[in-house]
């Protein structure tokens, strides 16, 4: 009998503790709204209490982000009331309505993270990098790209595109950091996702080797130090040392590297603008092709022709038998740059214990795939 008085006792002090006060309503009506949310939510408070002075949405209030959707009516209390439309209390909030630029330039073609976006969803893309939320990403590509290159009269030609087989390479990530803390992207980690094209860097693939590593050219019988421009664009990181951040920055963010000429062209010094080629319409990193570099600073490039222009060192992919590859690969109704990017990697690599290798132009089969195994095999073929 005790035992049964004392458990009715503890049951009713229990159903008093929850329950109390149940037919509470909360007042909803604008632009008062009490809804204590972190009563449910305690771990998000929690987050953004401890947050540093001055951190992204830190001083928002819940309401200014899950009640401030345009196009959405929440119910709202009050007389008359107003029930809900597309949303009842709250509503998750595409990013796009307060980072507007940010999200515009996350879609475009020149963002390497534009197949993020694409796949995913605009939030689900931001989420992925900003924050401490868990994810599983699937990046699926052509194992091999395959091609041909081949003498056609007096002119070589690529030809016989395949893309075959198909390689994946999954990260799953579970990090310690908070769901509603954004982190900056300076305190992100390329290789946290990126780690199978840290690993073709470090093994010779994903860009040619560069046999120039100092960042020096030679000109008119001089040695000329391109202190802006070149420098850092060169493909000029080591290999045998542990590939960092800064090796991706030259060419993944070009307008970090001051991508401008200065160059003492006879008796002058001569400061051309940014080069085309450094694209500034990206959110994170942009994506580059060896044509970027490679042709843009011919005749059509800034400062390009006349007598002191660029064209002296760079008309490298119209002269020879480089032309007929170029011409060849345009013609291909399927054409892209990341066929392009291999035939280069193709003949440009490391191979052995060499630091920089130039396959010898001649009728081959190309077999190529740079990462994360840096494989490439090359094959004599007949004559056609």
């Amino acid at each position: 009998m005790i035992l049964v008085v004392i458990a009715a006792l503890v049951t009713s002090m229990v159903s008093s503790g929850l329950f109390g006060l149940q037919h509470k309503w909360y007042d909803t009506s604008q632009p008062g709204n009490d809804v204590p949310c972190s009563k449910c939510h305690s771990n998000v408070k929690e987050e953004i209490y401890n947050m540093s002075s001055g951190a992204p949405h830190k001083s928002k209030a819940c309401v200014y982000c899950h009640r401030n959707e345009t196009g959405v009516t929440y119910a709202v209390g009050g007389s008359p009331a107003q029930p809900g439309q597309e949303a009842h209390a709250a509503s998750v909030p595409p990013c796009r309505q307060c980072h507007e630029y940010k999200t515009t330039n996350l879609s475009s073609v020149n963002e390497s993270h534009k197949p993020l976006y694409d796949t995913s969803g605009l939030n689900e893309a931001c989420i992925s990098c900003h924050t401490g939320f868990d994810k599983s990403l699937n990046f699926t590509r052509a194992l091999y790209v395959e091609y041909d290159i081949v003498k056609v009269s007096e002119n070589w030609t690529v030809q016989s595109f395949l893309f075959t087989s198909s390689n994946s390479t999954i990260i799953n990530q579970t990090p310690a950091g908070n769901k509603h803390t954004w982190e900056n992207a300076s305190e992100i980690n390329c290789f946290d996702c990126h780690s199978d094209v840290k690993s073709a860097l470090a093994n010779g693939g994903h860009v040619p080797s560069s046999k120039n590593t100092s960042g020096e050219l030679q000109h008119g019988g001089k040695t000329r130090k391109a202190e802006r421009g070149h420098k850092g664009r060169r493909h000029d990181f080591s290999r045998t040392s542990p590939v960092t951040i800064e090796s991706c920055k030259p060419c993944h963010l070009p307008n970090a590297s001051d991508f401008e000429i200065w160059g003492d062209w006879g008796s002058k010094w001569h400061r051309y603008n940014t080069h085309l080629e450094a694209q500034l319409d990206y959110h994170a990193a942009t994506t580059e092709h060896c044509y970027n570099c490679h042709f843009n600073g011919t005749i059509n490039a800034p400062g390009g022709g006349g007598s002191c222009g660029c064209r002296k060192c760079h008309d490298i992919l119209r002269t020879g038998s480089h032309s007929g590859i170029l011409d060849s690969m345009f013609l291909d109704p399927e054409f892209c740059w990341y066929k392009m990017d291999k035939v280069c990697v193709g003949c440009h690599h490391k191979k052995d214990t060499d630091e920089y290798y130039r396959e010898l132009f001649g009728n081959k089969h190309f077999k190529v795939y740079t990462e994360p195994n840096t494989a490439i095999f090359v094959t004599p073929i007949p004559l056609p």
